[in-house]
């Protein structure tokens, strides 16, 4: 038999989905195409200085939605990121409900149903985690990624 990818007892996600299925219980369509260099490069950013400004935010903001919006897809809740500003700082996160960029220290819980990609996030193997209601996609530095379903 084999064994689930993540800990099933938390309730976490535990299997991949096939590229097929493609749409969130919420009605709206998954991208799941590569991500585009453009989008990468944003998500690479979000730890470049520590800080950025609120027209920085709201260009990163509208170049995500744009990366979905252009394919007809659903937009996250929010994206998850390892946080490379040092301790105590453990991963960085981006809620596109017209929240900011926030950093949390280990241990500190994340809002809106995100902490569910925090060890995903953490992994050398992602660059973030793009988190739905039904769903995570963890996109990879070269822009390929991997679909996680939730059990529930």
């Amino acid at each position: 038999m084999p064994r689930p990818l993540i800990n099933s007892r938390s309730g976490a996600l535990t299997r991949s989905v096939p590229a097929s299925k493609n749409s969130t219980r919420t009605g709206g369509r998954l991208h799941t195409g590569k991500r585009s260099e453009n989008y990468l490069r944003a998500l690479r950013a979000l730890d470049g200085s520590g800080s950025l400004g609120a027209v920085e935010i709201d260009e990163f903001v509208d170049g995500i939605r744009k990366e979905f919006a252009d394919k007809y897809c659903s937009t996250p809740l929010g994206i998850v990121g390892k946080c490379y500003l040092g301790e105590p700082f453990e991963v960085h996160t981006l809620a596109l409900d017209g929240s900011i960029i926030e950093h949390y220290h280990h241990g500190q819980g994340l809002p809106g149903g995100l902490e569910r990609a925090r060890a995903l996030a953490v992994s050398p193997a992602y660059l973030a985690v793009e988190v739905y209601p039904d769903r995570m996609v963890c996109a990879r530095a070269d822009g390929s990624i991997v679909i996680m379903e939730s059990d529930s």
